[in-house]
């Protein structure tokens, strides 16, 4: 990790949603609150069980939000990329009982502000406190989606499901395909649906073979985005 003390955390506050509603000047006096910080592809950026985060808005990149089962299995909550925050608040001792680690996916970019400065915010400009109720509330809704999905959706409509969540999020239409550049294993998408990476090697071989999506280098390329979309209709 590197913490980089000149950069233009202004124009890049500017670009994420959560502050799109605060006037310039106000940008510059939240500005000071924040710290930006650079990670290599694999660090950790923070462990289940840490005490207090604070909370972290990508700039750049991708993170994987990941919980440990009791099982000793690993499964990928969510992927957070630009514009999107993560991490979680804290008041006095009310650290949240079940907790994430957050860990880059590829090279990545974030501002990061400490629990007690954010609280200031949000004491300073209400309407912030508003739209992160929302969004946290967003994200809940996801998960509750993400865990219906786990219960009752066969393998294929999970795995489906998660290459349609990322085209939304990152992917680029070139020209017939839609291309998700991101280094995505095949163990990532296991752990994201839920399932085996023998299952998720079964799956992605045979859709590569029917044409559907192909998975070299580094990225996922999406040839038939219909097909996925009736295995979740």
């Amino acid at each position: 990790m590197r913490e980089i003390k000149n950069i233009d955390k202004l124009s890049i506050l500017k670009e994420i949603p959560l502050f799109s509603g605060l006037k310039e000047e106000e940008l510059k006096n939240i500005e000071k609150f924040f710290i930006y910080k650079e990670y290599k592809k694999g660090e950790y950026i923070f462990y289940e069980g840490d005490k207090e985060p604070g909370i972290y808005f990508v700039v750049d990149g991708i993170i994987k939000l990941i919980k440990e089962t009791s099982d000793g299995k690993t499964v990928i909550l969510r992927l957070a990329t630009k514009g999107e925050s993560f991490g979680w608040l804290v008041m006095k001792d009310s650290t949240p009982a079940s907790t994430y680690s957050a860990q880059t996916l590829i090279d990545s970019k974030v501002l990061y502000i400490s629990n007690q400065d954010f609280l200031k915010l949000l004491l300073m400009y209400p309407a912030l406190a508003v739209r992160i109720t929302c969004d946290s509330t967003k994200k809940t809704l996801e998960a509750y989606d993400r865990l219906k999905s786990l219960a009752v959706e066969k393998v294929e409509g999970r795995i489906a499901t998660l290459i349609l969540e990322l085209v939304e999020k990152i992917g680029k239409k070139e020209g017939d395909k839609v291309v998700i550049n991101a280094p995505i294993t095949r163990q990532d998408i296991a752990e994201m649906a839920g399932t085996t990476v023998e299952t998720a090697i079964r799956v992605i071989s045979r859709w590569k073979k029917e044409g559907v999506l192909d998975t070299e280098r580094g990225k996922i390329e999406i040839f038939d985005i219909d097909y996925l979309q009736d295995l979740v209709s």
